[in-house]
């Protein structure tokens, strides 16, 4: 997955929804605070998810977060808020935008 397969813009726009509807439980990308839920920047995610697809982890975010809200995110805040945790995750970004849907991120593996 060297090649981007988001945009900055995406993963720009990712991060304020992050920092809006997931550091509340997740904290920074990098950020560690032991009371809070599950890096998603750390090596314990990367090697939770390394290998598994971007539809799994789209359908994931899209249907149990944000915690306090699950399923209210729309498709295209679901692929920016992965562009942004692929950037966190120190994955390239390139001149394709994420897809909105999980069948063809299903194709695409977490590869970090």
């Amino acid at each position: 997955m060297r090649d981007g397969v988001y945009t900055t813009g995406q993963a720009d726009r990712g991060a304020v929804l992050y920092d809006d509807q997931c550091a509340v439980c997740h904290g920074a990308i990098r950020q560690f605070v032991p009371e809070m839920a599950a890096l998603l920047g750390d090596h314990n995610f990367r090697n939770a998810w390394r290998g598994r697809s971007l539809g799994e982890m789209f359908g994931y975010i899209r249907e149990t977060m944000p915690q306090d809200a699950p399923g209210t995110l729309t498709a295209a805040q679901t692929a920016e808020i992965v562009a942004h945790i692929l950037r966190g995750n120190r994955l390239p970004a390139g001149e394709t935008v994420l897809p909105e849907d999980e069948e063809t991120l299903d194709a695409i593996p977490f590869d970090p």
